[in-house]
């Protein structure tokens, strides 16, 4: 949504194209703003480059991307988050589970300057990370974090995409409609899992 975040976005582009397991496809949504939209056509030209069709904000985006693709499993990776060569093996993998809907991987946090002496690890979820006291082994938890975060497109398509309004934008920093999604799909869904696979990794910047 910034052209602030320009080398961050690159990074992430970059850390897609390496992955041990090759992505169907790679999409970048840019969340209106008609310059980074043009920059990014021209210099990310091997992935596709998409405007957001829906509201302003985190679930606008992330609906454009999943109506814009086409595989059975959509990863979200955010634009200031770097993925670990393995992450695509690592968080598809628990979907061989048919009742698995949703599956979050860790959220490591990249410090620009050294960590606070004030935020302790168990704070962590207030900068988008895995934070201390969430759980440590794979296996089921309530909600994915979205910086890090892999959906069943035909879970999407019972229970629906990403509710507008309560997402993140550029002017208001609540969030939390992943949270509400892995929810309404747990409602929904009978047996429906939300899994945690730790060794599926990216680096967050903060």
């Amino acid at each position: 949504y910034t052209m602030d975040r320009w080398s961050d976005l690159c990074a992430a582009v970059e850390s897609l194209l390496v992955q041990t397991v090759p992505p169907l496809e790679i999409a970048v949504v840019v969340d209106h703003n008609p310059e980074l939209l043009a920059r990014a056509r021209i210099e990310l030209s091997s992935v596709r480059v998409i405007a957001s069709a829906g509201a302003r904000g985190l679930s606008g985006g992330r609906n454009t991307g999943v109506a814009a693709t086409t595989g059975d499993v959509i990863a979200f990776l955010d634009d200031d988050a770097v993925a670990d060569p393995a992450w695509i093996q690592c968080l598809t993998e628990p979907f061989r589970d048919p009742q698995v809907v949703a599956v979050g991987g860790r959220v490591e946090p990249r410090w620009d300057a050294p960590r606070p002496v004030w935020l302790p690890p168990e704070f962590d979820w207030v900068v988008g990370c895995t934070y201390s006291g969430h759980r440590e082994d794979a296996g089921e938890i309530r909600n994915v974090i979205g910086a890090n975060m892999s959906l069943r497109r035909s879970a999407i398509t019972v229970v629906g995409g990403f509710v507008e309004g309560i997402g993140r934008s550029a002017t208001r920093p609540e969030g939390c409609e992943e949270t509400e999604w892995c929810i309404r799909a747990r409602q929904e869904i009978p047996g429906a899992l939300v899994w945690y696979a730790p060794d599926a990794r990216v680096g967050h910047r903060v």
